[in-house]
């Protein structure tokens, strides 16, 4: 099944595909592994600087491999802000792409999303959209993020509407109380009345939650259940187990510098990360229906 068709069957079945960032071979591995163990279909992401550091070809060659090996897999290109990486993205055989134009003034983040889309559908892909650059940055602060910054990017429902409207994008990143990373100080608290809000403006589009590392499991599930969300973005939680593992590996054998023997241990840790977040989103054995 394609991108569409997958969405499509979590909104209508209720649960949410796991959107996993790749920084390097060793967290595509821990998601490839988890996504073959629960049976659940997952996307990979890459932003613009995963998508360079790994290499788009590349990307879509280890994907078409874990393909082959049974694992469900479809390929994002993550907040891309250019007409050009998306078009890459698209030649090269990416599933999804997600054009940010959050940072440009409202009227050009309109215009080139209207270009945009119907390059992406004539491929049969499909495409996300935002208007609010979301707060925060993938990794781990000490601190409190501001409220002030994160009430900033709150989506206000009907310029939403009108913006799904005018470009026709698939999915909508909305964001009610989601950011980027995780601040050690803070707990995220998401607000289901907006979310609410939100989806009832847009009622025929797929709504995603980026920053969804450091949200409790119980306000993942309730964003699935009663604001439809069908994609859930995971990053910071990825480069944390990464990190944190190598770190801890390292410091226990200082003596070993063959890096295939260290990297097993760090693989498990990012595995039973996403293991968890396949549990919570509700799509444990949901690839068996492809």
């Amino acid at each position: 099944m394609n991108a569409q068709k997958w969405l499509a069957k979590a909104e209508a079945e209720g649960f949410a595909l796991g959107a996993f960032n790749i920084d390097n071979l060793e967290i595509f591995k821990g998601v490839l592994a988890a996504a073959k163990n629960k049976k659940a279909p997952v996307i990979m992401e890459f932003s613009s600087g995963e998508e360079k550091f790994v290499g788009v070809n590349n990307i879509v060659d280890l994907v078409d491999n874990a393909r082959e090996e049974g694992a469900t897999i479809l390929i994002n290109l993550d907040h891309c802000p250019d007409k050009a990486g998306i078009e890459k993205a698209i030649k090269a055989g990416f599933d999804m792409v997600h054009f940010d134009g959050s940072k440009l003034p409202y009227e050009e983040n309109l215009k080139i999303a209207k270009e945009v889309v119907p390059k992406v559908h004539a491929k049969g892909l499909t495409v996300e959209g935002e208007i609010d650059h979301i707060a925060g940055s993938s990794g781990v602060h000490s601190g409190k993020l501001s409220q002030d910054e994160i009430k900033k990017a709150l989506t206000n429902p009907e310029k939403a509407k009108e913006f799904v409207e005018e470009t026709g994008i698939d999915i909508f990143a909305a964001f009610f109380g989601n950011y980027h990373g995780i601040f050690e100080g803070q707990e995220k608290q998401v607000d289901f009345d907006l979310l609410k809000k939100i989806r009832a403006a847009l009622p025929g589009t797929f709504l995603s939650m980026h920053g969804g590392s450091g949200i409790s499991d119980e306000q993942v599930k309730e964003a699935i259940k009663v604001g439809g969300i069908v994609k859930v973005n995971i990053n910071t939680e990825l480069r944390q187990a990464f990190r944190d593992t190598t770190e801890k590996v390292l410091s226990e054998k200082p003596e070993e510098y063959a890096v295939y023997k260290i990297m097993p241990t760090v693989i498990s840790a990012i595995q039973e990360v996403v293991e968890h977040k396949i549990d919570i989103f509700g799509s444990v054995g949901k690839a068996n229906y492809a």
